[in-house]
């Protein structure tokens, strides 16, 4: 610190300043000025040392010492510092212990600015107030008791209202403050969590004094507001008012509470205003809170780690709000959030993605020993709204992801307290994307898990359940929409009734495998629905199907699919296929070949319940009006298949009972002169059980049928009339199904392009088993156990008929053989090479294959023109030779040619032989020939002159000689119609069944004419 200057004594005056003037009393006119300086300096000096030295240390000094004697605590101050010309306090490192010893209130550093406008303002004006670094922590003990509630003065026994002193503050600034909060009256663990991190500022911050009156208002520098007005008084310490906080920024506040918070704010202004009662009589709290109104609004809740929000809520409105906080009470009379909107989704491991807004639990401080919990608080909710709500939700573990949206969302909740003594009542109402809606309204038990509700649904679309359709069945939904009403109650055990009715309009599935029409209907009415689930049952008193269609197939197994289906959906095992069965042909023809064998696959047993128990279901009518269906047999070959229209009639007693017997009375027709009954007892739901049906259809169309016949054989149907009656019956797994098929006159068409079409030639199976008065029987009966291991109907008639198509296809000529004898020799015919003429051998097998040609007149036979090149050629070209050299001949002897021998004796002749050869030879070549002379080889005997000469001459002109292709095209011509004549030489087959056909050179050691069917 700087000292004031030391003034020197006067020097002796001169001899000049003795002449001078002087004052009354003999002094020198500048002393006094001089004097005041000094004083003033002193004055200063003594200011300043008590400014920077000694106010400090009392400041500390009294700090410290007072907070020992009033609240017995040691209190901890570092350096202190005021600078007496700029009214700067600045103090660091300040800590006041709790009760417990452990730090409640500390500061790294706190400047305060007095201002100098304090003595012309009335009141004290601060320039700034500045903290650094203040630590607090607030600790609400065992008994409720606030920790700084021990900090206030003690009550006064006189109450005596003093008014607030005014006091007005520039700048109000806390920087990275940090505050610990416990509670430890949780009645159990305590609850511990902190705000890191804290920053505030204020400016213009002012109270008004007017008695006990003042106001407070203040603004951040993010646009907050803060207006507060009310009365205060400190003996006893107590206040009243009302406030109003404007454009609060929740985010900043939110992130204050770090980690601790279970999900994130990212935006969202709040406004709210109300008024409030506080008070220390005696020293405990008394503070009472209320709300006339709280708005929220653009807020965005983000869980821990999402890179977007989840919930946002454009506005929450809370109104008339009341808070007893030392009661531990607190009334709402309306919350309600309009147009929140929610994002959520099944995750593919498990779990809901707004499961992450719940977050860990804070952490804990050890409970002390022996505290007692605290009281609970109490939370009335009365009116509880959500209005235009929107959810999207995607369910992400299905094989493809299931979107929905609902919108609107309008729920309300009415009677909700806290804790939970009575139900609350709920009134929802839901919107989907589809058009669709649904309903609930009644009371809910929240504390038992209990509730009593009025559901409704309307026009709810169906194919947004196909994912989960993919995941059990081979099923397309393609469209139809649900609706329904009822009751649904809902216990603590987890039993569940429902009693209603529902429907089901425009249903259309389609099958995957073949991609046809499954089951479709045009509406479905469940009346009189009564469903439990503790103990399980299900009754209806009426099933009404109008326009329905169905797909109904009896399986290689003789079990229909409408077992099947049911036994699926249910959870029971579907029924295996059962084996060998005693077959019964009716009509003759070549004997079945031995069954292959199979492996034994043990028989299902009828479908129970889990505890061994039949099904718990009953419908008591079931009626349809103008349905269709396909019908398809799977237990016959070729299968069976027929639509039905017009099917009308009812199944009455349907139950889940091993005794009970559904009757069954359907009518319909395949076309309006093919009627179709269907008639019988049944028990759908134990099939194996008993069954007992009828299905007879008469004066069927096959054309009908031709898109199928088209698809699968290959041809379309021009022609022919079926009639096909079967009997299925089943009772205590005993079987015996009969079928008598019948088709008449069947006449295949047009060829048909199709990749599922068997690679069979069908018109040439159906002549074979047409009779000569173009009709197939085939009646089949079968008997077997379904309780018996090896029982498998499939496999067995699968192998008979297999191998009998394929037998047909691939050697018709045996089946022709067994008529009239022959076998597999009918088909083929030898020739000579070169030859044209019919041996003993083949004529024999040519008038058997005509008469069997007779008993199936409509078999057509292809006759081939057969040539081998190899065997055929050169025969063709010796003959061609030998008639040359006779020309040669005959032209060279002129007249002598024609006497008996004539050239052939000429050419026995070894010199007219020769000369012969050589007139052919210039004839061919234009040229004498010039014969080499033979060389033998080495050690070989000399060859004969005339025969090498020969020999040259011929192999000469044999090399000139060709066989066109023409040649061998008539002579397999000529075969062909060698056969041809020899079977159509008595009459009595139609020349038009008898086609000559063109066939590609063989390569064999015998010319073979190979027949074939058509």
């Amino acid at each position: 610190m700087k000292t004031s200057p030391q003034l020197s004594p006067p020097s002796p005056p001169s001899a000049e300043q003795d002449a001078g003037p002087s004052t009354a009393h003999g002094r020198h006119p500048w002393v006094l000025p001089l004097r005041l300086v000094v004083i003033a300096a002193a004055l200063v000096g003594l200011y300043a040392a008590l400014g920077f030295w000694v106010a400090p240390r009392a400041i500390k000094t009294q700090v410290v010492s007072q907070i020992a004697e009033r609240y017995h605590r040691r209190a901890a101050l570092g350096e202190v510092r005021f600078n007496p010309f700029t009214l700067r306090l600045e103090a660091e490192r300040f800590k006041l212990p709790d009760a417990d010893g452990q730090p409640m209130i500390g500061f790294d550093r706190l400047v305060v600015g007095l201002s100098a406008s304090s003595l012309w303002r009335g009141g004290l004006a601060l320039s700034e107030i500045s903290l650094d670094a203040p630590r607090l922590r607030l600790v609400v003990r065992h008994d409720g008791r606030l920790n700084l509630e021990d900090l206030l003065p003690p009550a006064s026994k006189s109450v005596r209202a003093e008014k607030p002193a005014k006091v007005m503050i520039d700048r109000l600034t806390v920087r990275r403050g940090h505050v610990d909060a416990i509670d430890l009256a949780t009645g159990g663990a305590p609850f511990v969590t902190n705000f890191p991190r804290v920053h505030f500022t204020l400016d213009h911050f002012s109270t008004v004094q007017d008695g006990a009156a003042y106001t407070l208002g203040a603004r951040t520098e993010r646009g907050e507001h803060l207006a507060w007005r009310g009365a205060f008084g400190v003996s006893p310490l107590a206040s009243n008012g009302t406030f109003a906080v404007t454009k609060v920024q929740l985010a900043p506040l939110w992130a204050l509470a770090g980690a601790a918070a279970p999900f994130g704010l990212t935006r969202g202004e709040l406004d709210l205003a109300g008024g409030y009662r506080f008070a220390m009589p005696g020293g405990r709290l008394a503070l009472g809170i209320d709300l006339a109104n709280a708005r929220l609004t653009g807020a965005g809740l983000r869980a821990h780690g999402a890179a977007s929000d989840w919930i946002t809520l454009p506005l929450i409105d809370v109104s008339k709000v009341h808070i007893d906080v030392p009661g531990r009470t607190m009334s709402v009379g309306r919350i309600e959030a309009a147009g929140p909107m929610v994002d959520a989704w099944t995750e593919r491991r498990g779990g809901l993605n707004l499961a992450a807004y719940v977050g860990a639990s804070p952490a804990h401080a050890a409970s002390a020993a022996g505290a007692e919990p605290g009281r609970p608080w109490k939370i009335d909710l009365p009116d509880l709204r959500v209005t235009g709500g929107r959810l999207a939700f995607e369910e992400r573990s299905a094989a493809r992801p299931v979107k929905l949206t609902a919108e609107p969302i309008d729920v309300a909740i009415t009677g909700l307290a806290l804790p939970i003594a009575r139900p609350v009542q709920v009134d929802a109402s839901v919107g989907l994307d589809d058009g669709g809606r649904l309903t609930a309204k009644g009371s809910v038990a929240l504390d038992k898990l209990a509730a009593e509700l009025d559901v409704g649904a309307s026009d709810i679309g169906l194919p947004r359940l196909q994912p989960y359709i993919d995941e059990t069945a081979s099923l397309k939904l393609l469209s139809g929409r649900f609706s329904g009403q009822g009751h649904v109650s809902y216990v603590t055990n987890g039993a569940v009734r429902f009693s209603g009715a529902a429907q089901v309009d425009g249903l259309h599935t389609t099958d995957k495998i073949l991609n046809q029409d499954f089951v479709n209907w045009r509406s479905l009415r469940v009346e009189g629905l009564d469903v439990r689930t503790k103990p399980l049952a299900v009754k209806i008193r009426e099933v009404v199907a109008q326009q329905p269609y169905a797909r109904v197939v009896i399986g290689p197994n003789y079990v229909m699919n409408v077992k099947t289906v049911l036994t699926t959906t249910t959870g029971v095992a579907a029924p295996r296929p059962p084996a060998p069965v005693v077959i019964t042909p009716a009509s003759s023809g070549p004997a079945p070949s031995e069954p292959a064998p199979t492996q034994p696959v043990p028989a299902a047993a009828p479908a129970k319940s889990a505890k061994g128990q039949a099904l718990p279901i009953e419908i008591g009518l079931v009626s349809v009006e103008n349905g269709e269906m396909d019908f398809s047999d799977l237990s016959i070959q070729p299968h069976f298949a027929a639509g039905i229209k017009k099917l009308g009639g009812t199944i009455k007693g349907l139950s889940g009972r091993q005794d009970a017997r559904a009757v069954i009375d359907m009518t319909g027709q395949v076309d309006p002169y093919a009627p179709v009954k269907i008639d019988g007892q049944v028990n759908y739901f134990a099939a194996r059980s008993y069954t007992d049906v009828r299905m007879d259809f008469q004066n069927m169309e096959l054309t009908t049928f031709s898109p199928y016949s088209g698809k699968f054989a290959g041809y379309r149907i021009n022609k022919g009339k079926l009639n096909v009656d079967l009997h299925y019956k089943i009772d205590d797994q005993k079987l015996n199904a009969t079928h008598h098929v019948v088709i008449n006159q069947l006449q295949l068409g047009d060829k048909v392009d199709s990749a599922e079409a068997v690679k069979l030639p069908v018109k040439l199976i159906v002549a074979l088993l047409k009779d000569r008065n173009g009709v197939i029987d085939i009646p089949i009966e079968i008997d077997g156990t379904l309780d018996d291991p090896k029982f498998q109907v499939w496999p067995v008639i699968w192998h008979v008929v297999h191998n009998l198509l394929v037998k047909i296809a691939t050697a018709p000529f045996t089946l022709l053989g067994k008529l009239v004898g022959g076998g597999e020799e009918l088909q083929y015919v030898d020739f000579a090479p070169g030859g044209t003429t019919l041996d003993d051998v083949g004529r024999q097998k040519l008038a058997a294959l005509a008469k069997a040609l007779i008993e199936r007149p409509a078999v057509n036979l292809e006759v081939p023109m057969p040539v081998d090149p190899q065997l055929d050629r050169p025969v063709l070209a010796e003959a061609r030779f030998k008639a040359e050299l006779a020309d040669a001949a005959a032209e060279l002897l002129g007249k002598r040619a024609a006497k008996p021998g004539g050239a052939d004796a000429a050419l026995a002749v070894p010199r007219t032989r020769r000369a012969i050869l050589e007139s052919l030879y210039r004839k061919e070549f234009g040229a004498k020939p010039e014969i080499p002379k033979p060389q033998a080889a080495q050690g070989a005997p000399k060859l004969d002159a005339d025969q090498a000469a020969d020999a040259w001459l011929e192999d000469k002109l044999r090399a000139r000689i060709a066989v066109p292709e023409q040649a061998l095209q008539q002579l397999g011509r000529a075969r062909a119609e060698a056969v041809q004549a020899a079977l159509l030489g008595d009459g009595q087959i139609n020349p038009s069944r008898i086609f000559v056909i063109t066939e590609p050179p063989r390569d064999a050691p015998q010319v073979r004419m190979t027949l074939s069917l058509s």
